[in-house]
């Protein structure tokens, strides 16, 4: 996924506008918009504050960690955003795994029922 797209999902995810992420970053509401419009690219110092403010690594922000794009299926979006959001945190607890677990599980059924009929 394109470094763009990355940052646009992320903020989306934590329902967050173009002039928030601006403001948290320091830089203009324009500059962002040619970062989410790939006309720019921020520089290291940015991309450390954007990696902060999106609770992500530097890496899921530059592409060296794949994130997986929105499928159109918003329960199963939800989901993934749940996920990415345990894992990028580090270690999980033992009660994290345990609802990974249930979370996977649960939407594997739904989706077999859901392909019946």
């Amino acid at each position: 996924m394109e470094f763009k797209k990355r940052i646009k999902l992320l903020r989306r995810e934590r329902g967050m506008t173009q002039r928030e992420v601006a403001e948290k970053i320091g830089v203009t509401y324009r500059t962002y918009q040619n970062y989410e419009a790939g006309v720019s690219t921020p520089q290291s110092k940015v991309l450390a504050r954007l990696s902060h403010v999106f609770e992500v690594s530097m890496d899921m922000l530059t592409g060296d960690v794949a994130v997986a794009e929105p499928t159109g299926n918003s329960e199963l979006d939800e989901l993934l955003s749940e996920m990415k959001a345990l894992f990028s945190g580090g270690k999980l607890r033992d009660e994290d795994k345990k609802y990974v677990i249930e979370a996977l599980t649960e939407a594997f059924w739904r989706t077999k029922e859901g392909g019946r009929g």
